[in-house]
């Protein structure tokens, strides 16, 4: 594809694509019977290193897959720490609070690339941008303030933890866009899996957290993370994470559907903060590219 708009075309659908996978992690973690976080998190890293890696075998050849991986540089060696921590901070998030929460912060994670992007990149921000951001900030204070007064503030803080990781994965994703990044989450998942196997108490888990840990790490961590990657390197860093979005309405509903969990009132409120701020920029952003689409 060498036309531009269908470039981005393509990146839009991969990044759609992802949250699907994205949102099914909610259920997933539910059906979790007695595997303690940390063993979880090292079997999760198994089942998607291993898809991971037969993906790029594929892609690069036996050959190039050395290449490929000493082609991510710093940056690539950057998000891999940031995503591992990421990887981590997400699972034992959703068992310490409500699927809703981990779900609605994670909506900022576009605002956060965009900040890291302006640093770190020099992408430009408009001034509505830093309202937008203002607006989810308030958000995410009021979920914040619920998750404390409910006994969940630790839980709160892990998704907030997760969602600076992930973003600081997608500007790194970004910055280099002529090249494949999936080594550096390849990487990421290896650093999580040894993480799981330092501080796991046991290692033993049951066949049905093995099914659960297989779901998680191949179809909500493995197909996200191969689209999320294919399509940052066609759209800028901020809006990837605003068109996967997605989520948003099928993390919460999913684990509503499957096994009753609720959000409560000021989750909702807190959420409806976040989601107008994204609603604001997208709008903004559509409105911005209207005039130069043929």
């Amino acid at each position: 594809m060498t036309n531009p708009d269908q470039r981005t075309a393509y990146g839009v659908a991969c990044i759609i694509s992802a949250s699907f996978f994205t949102s099914l992690a909610g259920p997933i973690v539910r059906e979790v019977e007695n595997a303690d976080g940390w063993a979880l998190q090292f079997w999760r890293q198994v089942w998607f290193l291993g898809f991971i890696l037969l993906f790029l075998l594929w892609r690069h050849g036996r050959s190039g897959l050395p290449r490929a991986f000493l082609a991510i540089g710093r940056p690539g060696l950057i998000g891999a720490g940031a995503l591992a921590v990421s990887f981590a901070a997400f699972i034992f998030a959703m068992m310490e609070t409500t699927v809703a929460k981990v779900v609605f912060i994670g909506a900022t994670s576009p605002f956060i690339a965009a900040l890291i992007a302006w640093v770190a990149l020099g992408e430009r921000l408009k001034p509505m941008t830093w309202l937008a951001m203002g607006v989810a900030l308030c958000g995410i204070v009021v979920m914040a303030g619920d998750g404390l007064t409910s006994g969940q503030g630790h839980g709160v803080l892990l998704a907030v933890i997760t969602t600076l990781g992930f973003g600081i994965t997608l500007v790194c994703l970004r910055s280099r866009a002529d090249r494949d990044m999936l080594p550096s989450i390849a990487l990421a998942g290896l650093l999580a899996l040894l993480a799981g196997a330092v501080m796991a108490p046991s290692l033993a888990i049951s066949g049905h957290d093995m099914l659960v840990a297989a779901a998680f790490g191949v179809l909500q961590l493995g197909f996200q993370y191969v689209l999320i990657a294919i399509g940052a390197r066609h759209v800028p860093a901020g809006e990837v994470a605003l068109l996967g979005r997605l989520q948003l309405v099928l993390g919460p509903l999913w684990v509503w559907m499957t096994v009753g969990e609720q959000p409560s009132l000021l989750t909702v409120v807190g959420g409806a903060i976040v989601v107008s701020a994204i609603a604001l920029q997208s709008t903004i952003a559509l409105r911005r590219r209207a005039p130069m689409t043929p």
